[in-house]
């Protein structure tokens, strides 16, 4: 019996042993070998994670003078290098043992043991793969892959088993929907420099001679306005009846042309009303006409004649040009009146601009062909200004006169320019939709809407001049969409398309309000936004509302409709440029954030909203970034 039980308690230790020997200690090996494969992929997807949070936070924060690719390529580097500074179970990685793959060359692949693979992907809002530059990448997408062995299997047994654990992170840009309220009024090319020119027939000289009644202001200084600016243009449409404000102004300083015979403003009318300085077709009786314009097929683009194109100084008699006094008119009468409005541009190409002559000329068309250069001085071949000698007419000169203008008017140049690269910035700093509105008297309605009043286009001269012509001047409105960003659309938008769209120029009054509300329409329209983005509002100006209605009006409706965002938790950042002292403190009480300034639109909007106040337009770009970077919060 103790011999049975002796062989029986051998056979149990034995069973036990090897119960011990090939289930329990294989089963507790696979435990531990699951564990540690548990950790190091918990460690590889913490490590993933990691690269594409600070690869997506650099893209978010990389210097604006970089180009797009070269964002990308930094945004790839620094999440290469976060995952090179992590370590997995015993292996410290470095560039020694990880492989990149920067949206290119992927590979699948297990990597070697104790090595790892990052594959780097570039994805739009769709989760389609985007080339390295291309504005539409708004995802990083990271799949880390790391190789390692088993421990005990491997010591154990000679099977060398490699694990491979693989994890994948995407750094999503913040979603956001964003709406840019852009000032076209007038007072923004008020810090344009302007030459005030009288161009005249003089009978003595048997020539057109050309006054500078004053140079070396920009439109501000030589008006001395209200403090809300003029509405007087270095561009189309110029309004140059708007030259001349009550004391203390220049009230002297006034534009000679009219074929109104109502004339008002400070437009200076002279006795009989066909009789101006400005050339045009009403200064010559009937029976008197110079040689007829050009036949069609001189015609400058789409067929239209350039407005005044070819016709000589209003004072200029073709019956008798030895009179001084022309027909009718004596230029000496009125020594500080002025015919045009000129900006002295740079030569561009094979178009000189010498002298403020050579713009006059050019600004009216009057370059475009030497037959029309010739008409344009009265007839008088033998005659010519020696401001005009050297100049050699040729089509193209007047839009390469007024192309520059439109660049060189200011601050909206440079406004049109900070807000470009604004919107370059939230493009790769977020997924962003975008959404723009212009503002003067009244809003933009359509990506192609344009500026004018309630009876048609708006004269490019002036009110009272027809002869100069009317056009229709940039109002648009790029709606936000929920399937598309429209990035391309708002920069063509602020910009214009070459041949067929010009860039923003100065128009009218302030409308701050219709625009904020049209704003705060689309980013609560389902059909319009995204349910689950960031919505915004950057409303930028330069002066204060003074529409619809009047002052009073306009700023109460602009807070109506700031209080309107904050019921939405939509935020209204605010950028005032404040080109003269006198306005500031209306600015900073209508725009204001509360943070030592007074109450205004940001403060009523709440959520987050600043204001930045500019004294110079060359601060308006470091303006546009500050909220940049206050809009790109991370997801």
């Amino acid at each position: 019996m103790r011999r049975k039980r002796q062989e029986r308690g051998v056979t149990t230790l034995a069973l036990i042993l090897f119960l011990a020997a090939f289930v329990l200690l294989p089963l507790s090996l696979f435990g531990f070998e699951l564990a540690r494969y548990i950790l190091m992929q918990t460690q590889l997807q913490s490590i993933v994670d990691s690269a594409a949070l600070s690869g997506t936070a650099a893209l978010a924060s990389s210097p604006s003078n970089l180009t797009v690719a070269q964002q990308h390529t930094l945004a790839m580097v620094v999440a290469e290098q976060t995952f090179e500074q992590n370590s997995i179970l015993q292996t410290n990685f470095n560039a020694g043992n990880v492989t990149a793959n920067r949206n290119s060359g992927w590979s699948t692949a297990a990597p070697p043991l104790y090595n790892a693979t990052l594959n780097i992907w570039l994805l739009d809002q769709n989760g389609n793969q985007r080339a390295t530059g291309d504005t539409n990448a708004v995802v990083m997408r990271i799949e880390g892959r790391y190789s390692d062995q088993m421990v005990f299997a491997s010591n154990l047994f000679p099977v060398g088993f490699l694990e491979t654990a693989v994890a994948v992170s995407d750094g999503g840009l913040p979603r956001l929907d964003l709406f840019l309220c852009f000032d076209v009024s007038g007072s923004m090319d008020d810090e344009t420099q302007v030459v005030y020119v009288k161009r005249y027939w003089g009978g003595n000289t048997n020539r057109v001679e050309y006054q500078i009644v004053h140079q070396g202001d920009n439109i501000y200084n030589s008006t001395k306005p209200p403090k809300e600016g003029t509405g007087l243009n270095a561009a189309a449409p110029q309004n140059l009846q708007n030259c001349s404000y009550g004391p203390p102004s220049n009230s002297l300083r006034q534009f000679i042309a009219s074929c109104s015979p109502n004339p008002s403003g400070n437009l200076l009318h002279v006795p009989l009303p066909d009789n101006d300085l400005r050339g045009n077709q009403c200064t010559y009786p009937p029976g008197s006409l110079p040689p007829p314009l050009p036949p069609a097929a001189t015609k400058y683009p789409n067929g239209t004649l350039i407005p005044e194109q070819g016709w000589p100084p209003g004072n200029f008699d073709p019956r008798n040009r030895s009179l001084l006094a022309g027909n009718g008119l004596n230029p000496n009468v009125y020594g500080n009146g002025f015919t045009d409005l000129i900006v002295r541009v740079n030569d561009v190409g094979p178009y000189t601009f010498p002298n403020a002559a050579v713009c006059v000329e050019a600004s009216r068309g009057n370059l475009e062909s030497a037959a029309i250069f010739e008409q344009s001085r009265g007839g008088a071949a033998s005659a010519i200004n020696p401001l005009l000698s050297g100049v050699t007419p040729q089509a193209g000169y007047y839009n390469a006169y007024w192309s520059q203008v439109r660049n060189q008017a200011e601050p909206i140049a440079t406004a049109r320019a900070a807000a470009t690269e604004f919107f370059n910035t939230m493009n790769v700093s977020s997924n962003g939709h975008f959404a723009f509105v212009t503002f003067a008297d009244g809003i933009g309605t359509t990506p192609t809407s344009t500026w004018a009043s309630s009876s048609g286009n708006i004269n490019n001269i002036d009110g009272n001049y027809a002869p100069g012509g009317t056009g229709a001047f940039p109002l648009p409105l790029v709606d936000l969409n929920q399937s598309q960003s429209n990035f391309q659309e708002v920069k063509d938008a602020l910009n214009g398309i070459p041949g067929t769209t010009t860039p923003l120029v100065a128009t009218g009054k302030t409308n701050i309000a219709d625009a904020l509300r049209r704003a705060i329409d689309s980013l609560t329209d389902a059909s319009k936004r995204r349910p689950d983005a960031k919505r915004a509002i950057v409303l930028f100006t330069d002066g204060i509302p003074n529409r619809p209605v009047d002052q009073a009006t306009g700023e109460a409706r602009a807070f109506t409709q700031a209080t309107r965002a904050r019921g939405f938790s939509i935020p209204i950042y605010t950028i005032g440029l404040s080109q003269n002292t006198l306005i500031k403190p209306d600015m900073d009480r209508v725009l204001g954030d509360g943070n030592g300034t007074p109450r205004g639109i940001a403060w009523r909007s709440r959520n987050g909203a600043l204001y930045i106040s500019v004294t110079n337009r060359s601060a308006l770009n470091q303006a546009f970034q500050t909220i940049a970077r206050s809009l790109c919060v991370l997801q």
